[in-house]
């Protein structure tokens, strides 16, 4: 551990020596002991938002930043939900128990980012918006898009409030754990920006073959619906595909998007072609499976890899409690413990429950 020495820059960025910054400051309780902690937490998520357009022709951006939707929200959210709401997993902590659950949450605000203003999230979107999915590049490219899209404000969020947890509690700045997480960061950032100037450049030349697709369709309308993107660690053969340990590689991102349309389910997995060499061994195993195979997959990757995915209530509601607690402990374990999961390393494990 780089442990920080009085004279140093202090590592919050201000120009200023360590001593005269945060060396000079006390902790602080972190959450509002005179709230739940459920609120508490959230008023934490709240202060780190950013709002902003991350479309590359910024000049054109309106003045109002939006809620926008990553899961469109009456082609499909409405669809999956009961009385406008659906079920996400999320953090609470009531009655002092921290832990995982499906929380009922409103369609306004779910799988929402404040990341485009109201023009370019009505004019970029149009193509997967008001029509149904044909497979066109460009609505492949556009599904990439929202999903890198979420990733990457997500990140960027992660990290502001990362670092305001330094203001309430600047004893972190030593902590080895906290530094740890800060490289993780930055090193998140470097593969943010190399994957923004790709779909960037491709907006403003409409050119939609940066990205490599497979899609999948299976027949029923799935009970729920995931729009997010991750660095796939496994292969189906439990091979390495992205070695996230080695700060010197670089890390692809795999884009997932399933949703029910017109009596079927959609799945795409998109990556960009540049990385074609990284998923290639990928494409071939998926193109091979059968439809039990695809689906046990998807059981598999969504709770180990996908936080933006919404359930329909009634669906999840049926599972029995051995079923909800397995899915839970996937997604608390891979998602946020950062253990890695049987489930990761083996995609076709057979589960006790079933998203199909």
């Amino acid at each position: 551990m780089n442990k920080i020495r009085r004279n140093d820059p202090c590592p919050c960025g201000s120009g200023k020596k360590y001593k005269v910054c945060h060396g000079n400051k006390e902790d602080q309780q972190i959450l509002d002991t005179n709230i739940p902690v459920d609120s508490g937490i959230e008023r934490r998520l709240n202060n780190s938002k950013i709002k902003h357009c991350i479309h590359p022709k910024a000049e054109e951006c309106s003045a109002k930043i939006i809620k926008a939707h990553t899961i469109q929200n009456n082609r499909i959210l409405n669809r999956i939900g009961r009385d406008g709401k659906i079920y996400m997993v999320r953090f609470t902590a009531e009655s002092n128990k921290p832990r995982y659950r499906f929380k009922e949450v409103g369609r306004s605000q779910a799988t929402t980012i404040t990341g485009f203003c109201s023009n370019h999230d009505k004019m970029l979107f149009q193509p997967i918006e008001d029509s149904d999915y044909v497979g066109t590049q460009q609505q492949n490219y556009l599904f990439a898009y929202r999903a890198f899209a979420y990733e990457y404000q997500r990140k960027i969020e992660a990290s502001k409030s990362h670092t305001n947890l330094i203001d309430d509690k600047p004893s972190l700045l030593n902590d080895e754990h906290y530094q740890a997480l800060q490289e993780g960061y930055k090193l998140a950032e470097v593969d943010n920006i190399r994957e923004k100037i790709i779909f960037d450049n491709a907006l403003l030349q409409g050119d939609y073959n940066v990205i490599e697709t497979v899609s999948i369709t299976l027949e029923g309308e799935s009970k729920f619906a995931v729009c997010s993107g991750f660095n796939l660690e496994y292969d189906l053969n439990g091979d390495i595909v992205n070695r996230l340990y080695d700060h010197k590689a670089i890390v692809s991102l795999l884009t997932l998007n399933v949703f029910p349309q017109n009596g079927k389910t959609i799945v795409l997995l998109s990556w960009l072609k540049e990385d074609t060499a990284i998923y290639n061994a990928f494409s071939q195993q998926i193109q091979a499976l059968n439809t039990e195979e695809i689906k046990q997959m998807l059981n598999n990757m969504i709770p180990s890899y996908c936080e933006n995915a919404v359930y329909n209530p009634i669906f999840i509601d049926s599972w029995s409690d051995k079923a909800k607690q397995e899915y839970l402990r996937i997604f608390k374990n891979s998602t946020i413990s950062g253990i890695v999961e049987i489930n990761k390393r083996n995609l076709l494990l057979k589960t006790n429950f079933n998203l199909f």
